[in-house]
């Protein structure tokens, strides 16, 4: 791959280049990067666009563990989300997105809860249970038919690389030397659990015996997607530190025992992305692409979570790989769009209306945001002292600018910093999303150019129970007045 290229130019230059990009001042020095995407041959079948659909996890429990490195259960799994409020929430998700195309992945549906007797995943939560099912699975697949009604494919979170001492595979894959050893031959503990050789397992056939299984219990084809935790090509090691404390470090290959290499592991890896592709599912995979492995998955996933570097948005195009980073990476998440995991927004120990008001905040200010710009081809990014640009295609502008943070289309402002007025793209309907994490009063807004035809407007407030019709407003000269209370979100259509 080209290295990217970076221009300096001048504030004056870059205003000849982009003048409606910054109403202030700008620092006399600017760095520009030009977009150099990947040429990418896929190797996989998508099944969802990650582009324009609302991914997240929901953590459902958790199974405790008696040591910092875990190597088995304690037998007790503290609950966070059971399967009847999982849906309560996707429902509220759903009311709340305006029925944008959905993921969600459950996290802790198995055993005992999250990392709990990998590499084993062929039995549900029974903590989960709903009263009137028979089986937690029954359960976990009432979840993902449910989904279906709120714009949501539902499926599960699994781990690929761990194993535990408690799980039913343990005894067959220590025996087949599928459990990394060191060059000595001893087994080698990670920070959870004991790492698998990719390599090993796939060659035996017993990746695919545990997929095929896992397929088989769950509609997980239905879905279409899946999600792989932890998808390391390297071990990670725990490391004692000179001041007693413990670290990690990733080290490899995963296992010096066997004559495979890191290669020979990505590979494997490879494998088991495109063996799910040939039964009809996606991966997405957290920590993906890692800056040290850049590239290795190119054309096998098209979504990965915690995006790192600024250079990643301009190495792929939304299409090639997208997904989400929170928090930030610095302030080029927000202005290249950067897509929001719920997951830690129903972690939170308080009464669920309170988190969806959080919700719907962190919806309107980032993944409705991430819908509408991934519909444009990224160009350039600029950086100076306390200064951040992104242009795109359309002459959509994405900026922050001494703290303040700012989008414009053909120089119309579409959000200013918590203050939103974009268009909900995915909606058949002429339609924009208004939103104020603090309110306002009377504040006029222009339409961007074409947007509404008709005079007038219908407004209907949104929240988690859905939306309430609140009245008409006149568009005049392609613009509009609105006042806000703080943290609501108004849908303007034209019907």
């Amino acid at each position: 791959m080209k290295k990217l290229r970076l221009v300096s130019c001048s504030a004056a230059c870059l205003l000849a280049i982009l003048p409606a990009f910054s109403q202030e001042q700008l620092p006399t020095k600017l760095d520009t990067v030009y977009a150099n995407f990947r040429d990418i041959k896929m190797h996989v079948t998508p099944r969802h666009d990650y582009t324009q659909t609302f991914v997240t996890k929901l953590f459902m429990a958790q199974a405790e563990k008696d040591t910092y490195f875990k190597r088995r259960d304690n037998g007790k799994t503290t609950v966070r989300i059971n399967c009847e409020q999982a849906v309560e929430i996707i429902k509220g998700m759903d009311n709340i997105t305006l029925g944008m195309p959905k993921v969600v992945y459950l996290v802790g549906w198995q055993y005992n809860g999250h990392d709990s007797k990998y590499p084993a995943f062929f039995d549900g939560n029974y903590a989960l249970k709903r009263p009137q099912d028979r089986t937690a699975l029954e359960s976990i697949r009432w979840v993902m038919s449910e989904g279906k009604k709120y714009n949501t494919s539902v499926s599960v979170h699994i781990n690929m690389i761990d194993a535990y001492e408690d799980s039913p595979l343990w005894d067959k894959y220590v025996e087949n030397n599928v459990i990394s050893r060191t060059e000595y031959g001893s087994l080698r503990g990670g920070e959870w659990g004991y790492p698998i050789s990719y390599a090993q397992e796939w060659s035996l056939g017993f990746t695919q015996e545990r997929i095929d299984k896992l397929l088989s219990i769950l509609p997980i084809q239905e879905a279409g997607t899946i999600h792989i935790d932890a998808f390391h090509s390297a071990v990670p090691q725990p490391v004692k530190k000179p001041d007693g404390s413990w670290g990690v470090e990733m080290q490899s290959p995963i296992s010096p025992y066997l004559d495979f290499t890191q290669e020979d592991e990505i590979q494997a890896q490879r494998n088991i992305i495109k063996y799910f592709d040939s039964k009809g599912v996606d991966v997405t995979t957290e920590g993906v692409p890692q800056k040290e492995l850049l590239g290795i998955f190119d054309g096998y996933q098209t979504m990965g979570w915690w995006f790192k570097g600024a250079d990643i948005y301009l190495n792929y195009t939304p299409q090639q790989m997208c997904g989400g980073y929170d928090p930030y990476s610095g302030e080029w998440g927000r202005l290249f769009g950067t897509n929001l995991n719920a997951e830690h927004v129903f972690l939170e120990e308080r009464p669920l209306e309170e988190s969806f008001e959080d919700f719907k905040g962190k919806f309107c200010t980032m993944s409705a945001i991430f819908n509408f710009l991934n519909r444009f081809e990224r160009k350039y990014r600029v950086e100076g002292e306390d200064y951040f640009a992104v242009q795109f295609s359309d002459n959509v502008k994405s900026e922050v600018n001494k703290g303040k943070y700012t989008i414009r289309k053909d120089g119309v402002l579409l959000v200013e910093d918590n203050n939103v007025f974009i268009p909900a793209m995915w909606l058949e309907n002429k339609s924009m999303i208004a939103y104020s994490a603090d309110g306002y009063k009377n504040r006029t807004w222009t339409v961007p150019a074409g947007y509404f035809t008709a005079s007038k407007v219908t407004l209907y407030r949104v929240d988690h129970k859905g939306k309430v019709r609140i009245g008409q407003k006149n568009v005049g000269n392609g613009k509009i007045s609105l006042s806000l209370q703080p943290n609501e979100m108004v849908l303007i259509t034209q019907e």
